[in-house]
C-alpha cells in the first residue's frame, strides 16, 4: 500500500521515540490517515486548534504558521519535547505532557496520520488505535527511557544511562524571552514600519487594548486552541509557533506577508489577506500586542482599534506601495 514521504516520515519519527520507551513500532493504517486527513482540513479551513469531538481514536494535534517547509518529524518533535514535563514517578495523565505520552503509548498499534494547509498555516492530525492516555493505565504504557549511549576510548567501554525524561543537560527551547513590554513596543514599531510603506500613519499603543490581547493570548495557550474571539468589537491579528524562537517581527513580518494574495483592483476582504488588511488599515489608530508561552508554543495576539476589514472600505483604507 502506497504512503507519502510525509506519513512514513511521521511513523519513523514516533517508532524512533518509541524504542527508546520499550514500546513496539506503529504501523501505518490508510483508514486512519484518511480519518486524520479529514480532521485536518477542516481545522484548515476553520483556522482553528481543537480535537474532534467524540473521538474514537488517540488523537495529537499540530499546527505551524509562517514556516514554509513542514515534515512529519516536525510535528512528532513537538509533542515528544513533552518527555522533559512528564513525571514518570506519579504516571498520570496531564494537559502538558498528553501528546508525549500518546506517542510512546505502549498498546497503541495503528497510526494515522496527515497535513493540510490554509495560507500561511499547517495542521497535522495523528489518530491512534487503541488510543492512549487511559486514567490507571500509564505506569504499563508510557515507560522511562531505556536507551544506553556507548562510546570506545581506549578499548574501555562507557556506559551513559539517561535517565527518565531524558538527557537533563538539554533544555525545552523558550520561544520568547523579552519582557511583554518590550515585545510589544518593538511589535509595534515593526506594524508601523509596514504601515509607512503604505503611506498609512503609525499606530500607538492602548494599554486597555494589550489587556485584551493578553487574556485572549492567555486562553489559547490554557486551550491549546488556535481561533479569533468571539468580541468583534476590536480588529484582531493571531499568530502560533512551535519549537522555535519568536521575534517580534516575525508574527508581524507572517501577516504582512498576505500582501502576496491580496488584489489591490478588487480591494475587499479575503480569509487569505485578512491579517495583512487590519495591519496596514489607515483608519486604525490603536494597537495592544501580548504573548503567551505553553512549553516551547507560543501565542502572539494583536487588537486594533478602529478595527480593520469593513466592507466597502477597502479602497481608502488598503493603498498600495508608495
Amino acid at each position: 500500500m502506497y504512503f507519502s514521504e510525509f506519513e512514513k516520515e511521521c511513523l519513523e519519527a514516533h517508532n524512533q521515540y518509541r524504542a527508546v520507551h520499550g514500546s513496539p513500532p506503529l504501523v501505518l493504517d490508510r483508514g486512519l490517515c484518511k480519518y486524520a486527513q479529514e480532521w485536518a482540513k477542516h481545522l484548515a479551513s476553520s483556522n482553528t486548534l481543537q480535537h474532534r469531538l467524540n473521538n474514537c481514536y488517540g488523537e495529537n494535534l499540530y499546527m505551524a504558521m509562517g514556516r514554509a517547509n513542514i515534515g512529519g518529524r516536525d510535528a512528532v518533535n513537538s509533542w515528544y519535547a513533552e518527555v522533559r514535563a512528564y513525571n514518570f514517578q506519579r504516571n498520570g495523565f496531564s494537559g502538558n505532557t498528553g501528546h508525549f505520552t500518546q506517542v510512546v503509548w505502549k498498546d497503541s498499534k495503528r497510526l494515522g496520520v496527515a497535513i493540510a494547509k490554509s495560507g500561511n498555516s499547517v495542521y497535522v492530525v495523528a489518530n491512534y488505535d487503541p488510543p492512549g492516555n487511559y486514567r490507571g493505565e500509564f505506569a504499563t504504557n508510557v515507560l522511562p527511557t531505556r536507551r544506553i549511549v556507548m562510546a570506545t576510548v581506549k578499548r574501555t567501554i562507557i556506559v551513559k544511562k539517561i535517565p527518565p525524561g531524558g538527557d537533563p543537560k538539554r533544555r525545552l527551547p523558550v520561544p520568547i524571552t523579552m519582557p511583554q513590554k518590550d515585545y510589544e513596543k518593538a511589535c509595534v514599531e515593526s506594524h508601523n514600519k509596514f504601515r509607512a510603506m503604505h503611506g498609512t500613519p503609525a499606530l500607538t499603543i492602548n494599554p486597555t487594548l494589550t489587556q485584551i490581547a493578553s487574556k485572549w493570548a492567555q486562553s489559547l495557550a490554557k486551550r491549546q486552541k488556535m481561533e479569533h474571539s468571539r468580541d468583534g468589537k476590536y480588529g484582531e491579528n493571531i499568530y502560533y509557533s512551535s519549537g522555535q524562537k519568536v521575534t517580534p517581527e516575525m508574527p508581524v513580518k507572517m501577516w504582512y506577508d498576505e500582501i502576496a494574495n491580496y488584489d489591490f483592483a478588487k480591494a475587499q476582504f479575503s480569509a487569505n489577506t485578512g491579517h495583512f488588511t487590519q495591519l496596514i488599515w489607515r483608519d486604525t489608530k490603536q494597537v495592544g500586542v501580548a504573548y503567551a508561552l505553553s512549553g516551547e508554543k507560543v501565542w502572539v495576539v494583536a487588537n486594533y482599534n478602529p478595527p480593520g476589514n469593513v466592507n466597502g472600505f477597502f479602497n481608502d483604507n488598503v493603498p498600495p506601495k508608495k
